[in-house]
């Protein structure tokens, strides 16, 4: 960080020299909103859109400033951090007591404050600000912030002219750099509706990354009357900051006075302008693929922008996947300089593994060889299809707090054939839930939240696979973190069918195709030939067969259980009558069960 400083000079002689940015009339204050939020608090957008519309009410008046900090702010595995290394300090200054919160230029209301200190509930912020911006202000501020896109460099260039006096010897200087644009997740999302963006994440505007002046400002130590003054600070902007990317295309920048670290007098946007120093600059910003959802392809998003000083028309954009062959695809357009395209390259076919990569690059913009190579690559991940064996999966959930917003669903095909919740126990696990999975299928299983917040502590979900080997795990004591409203894991199992008997008349699919029969018949046949109680299979009878509608089952037995062609059971019952109307026509396997033998007999439902 860089700073100069412009001695004071009483404006009368300033102005025999030069003339000023910064107006010398008397104005009102501006209000500058500090608003402290988090990516985990339930009421967050509804104080963003309420702060927003504040603004928007009130052009040129309001200066917004979003703060993500405490533990509403505190991501997830997985999940972006949006704090800052300012944050913690003004957010204890102010006294902040519950999320979301705000400060109106950190004066203190009475009546309306959270606690002792300046913070206030969102309901409160329009009638602060009211009251703040008819009093005259005895100091204007004008600045610029300007960004170098080849040397990636915030320059920020700040007047200060004082209009009144004041009872104080000296003022702190502050400049705030924010970001719009973020995208991440955000609990609540649907009270503020236009932030959500098309893919169901949400439009994070105003954000703090960083302060140029440090915590609490840069020392102005002639505030009398006539005085004006200028800084200059620049800031080398990093790539990211705790990982989240600093766009330079989507910085705003904040410069305001105040009294010592509290009493923001005024303050105001700076006017932003953008340098392009080359003609041929294509930055790639980012670049997804989307999972394997039980068909072998992938669709590569690519995010790039025109960092050159003129329009881009063409430009090659290469990606490899695993390693593999590199792949041109050509975009062609219009985007001016600092603008950004969006490429999504559908339907790419590949042999995946378990995770999976692609390499992408973007060449020849313009045709012309790149002028900053620095900027072209990135390499993204995405995962394929856990194959999981057919038979039995267990669904595993622990709530949170707040089990009433907690349900499942797991699909077949697109078909619901298992579901859970909305459950009545809080913070404790809840008793697993089974279903069977057959081979050739693809799976698809949803955790909800009709809240938006996920699993909070000590939520969290599994399914385990037959073998007892975990396909999903998600919520907040996960490796895989927590979710918002709705979170959708894809599994296949794609295992020829085959059968092994375990001697005691059960036929089972091991789910990876090893299986001793090829055929569910030959497994049956031979199960009974070496484990069929005689006196058992004489005493049981079942009838009709064919059957239509209800199935009789004569004898004594404990269970019975029903099982398509494929090895799945479809119907387990103790009943004697059986209502078949639900099962569709075809060869089915009944095995009755008493004690440790087994009948095994077979069906034709026709209706």
């Amino acid at each position: 960080m860089k700073k100069i400083l412009l001695s004071a000079f009483v404006l009368g002689t300033f102005l025999a020299n030069a003339q000023t940015n910064v107006s010398t009339t008397a104005e009102n204050r501006n209000v500058v909103l500090e608003e402290f939020t988090g990516i985990h608090c339930g009421y967050c957008p509804d104080g963003h859109l309420l702060a927003q519309q504040l603004h928007d009410n009130n052009p040129g008046d309001v200066v917004l400033i979003n703060i993500h900090v405490g533990g509403y702010a505190a991501p997830s595995a997985g999940e972006p951090d949006f704090r800052t290394q300012w944050g913690t300090a003004i957010d204890g200054q102010a006294g902040v007591a519950g999320y979301p919160a705000g400060t109106i230029n950190r004066h203190l209301f009475p009546g309306m404050q959270q606690g002792s200190g300046t913070a206030m509930s969102r309901g409160d912020w329009a009638t602060a600000a009211g009251q703040v911006m008819p009093q005259s202000s005895p100091v204007n501020v004008w600045s610029e912030a300007i960004v170098d896109m080849g040397t990636n460099t915030l320059t920020v260039n700040v007047e200060v002219y004082y209009t009144g006096s004041q009872t104080i010897t000296s003022n702190k200087l502050n400049v705030a750099v924010l970001q719009n644009n973020v995208e991440g997740p955000q609990s609540g999302a649907s009270a503020n509706p236009t932030s959500i963006l098309s893919n169901g994440n949400y439009n994070h505007n105003h954000m703090l990354r960083h302060l140029m002046t440090g915590q609490w400002g840069d020392d102005l130590t002639n505030v009398s009357q006539g005085t004006y003054e200028t800084r200059t600070y620049t800031w080398t902007l990093p790539n990211d900051i705790n990982g989240v990317e600093l766009d330079p295309t989507q910085l705003e920048v904040v410069a305001f006075v105040a009294e010592g670290n509290q009493e923001v007098i005024s303050g105001d946007y700076s006017s932003m302008s953008f340098i392009f120093p080359n003609s041929y600059d294509a930055y790639l910003s980012n670049s997804t693929a989307t999972d394997i959802m039980c068909t072998p392809t992938t669709d590569l998003t690519v995010n790039f922008k025109n960092y050159g000083n003129i329009v881009l028309t063409t430009l090659d954009i290469e990606y490899s996947v695993n390693g593999g062959a590199i792949i041109t695809y050509p975009w062609s357009g219009n985007l001016t300089s600092g603008s950004s395209e969006t490429v999504v390259i559908q339907n790419i076919s590949l042999t995946p593994s378990l995770t999976n990569t692609v390499d992408v690059s973007l060449v020849s913009p313009n045709g012309q060889t790149d002028q900053n190579l620095l900027n072209n690559d990135i390499q993204c991940t995405f995962d394929g299809m856990y194959d999981a064996p057919g038979g039995q999966v267990t669904i595993e959930v622990t709530t949170d707090d707040y089990p009433s917003e907690t349900t499942w669903k797991l699909k077949e095909n697109g078909v619901v054939i298992a579901n859970g919740g909305p459950f009545s126990s809080s913070g404790s696990a809840q008793t697993p839930a089974n279903a069977t999975i057959s081979s050739g299928n693809c799976y698809t299983f949803i955790m909800e939240d009709s809240y938006g917040d996920g699993l909070l502590s000590p939520g969290t979900y599994k399914v385990k696979d037959a073998n007892g080997s975990v396909i999903v795990w998600g919520g907040t004591n996960s490796p895989n973190g927590n979710f918002t409203s709705e979170e959708s894991t894809y599994f296949e199992s794609n295992s020829t069918p085959s059968w092994d008997c375990d001697g005691q008349g059960n036929c089972q699919d091991p789910g990876n195709g090893s299986g001793q029969y090829n055929s569910l018949n030959s497994c049956v046949s031979a199960c009974v030939a070496t484990s069929v109680d005689n006196q058992n299979t004489e005493s049981i009878s079942i009838y009709p067969n064919p059957v239509k509608n209800i199935l009789n089952i004569s004898g004594t037995f404990e269970l019975v259980e029903i099982y398509d062609v494929f090895g799945k059971l479809v119907l387990s019952t103790t009943k004697n009558l059986i209502n078949t109307e639900k099962l569709s026509d075809g060869i089915y396997i009944v095995n009755i069960r008493n004690n440790s033998s087994v009948v095994t007999k077979k069906i034709t439902i026709t209706k």
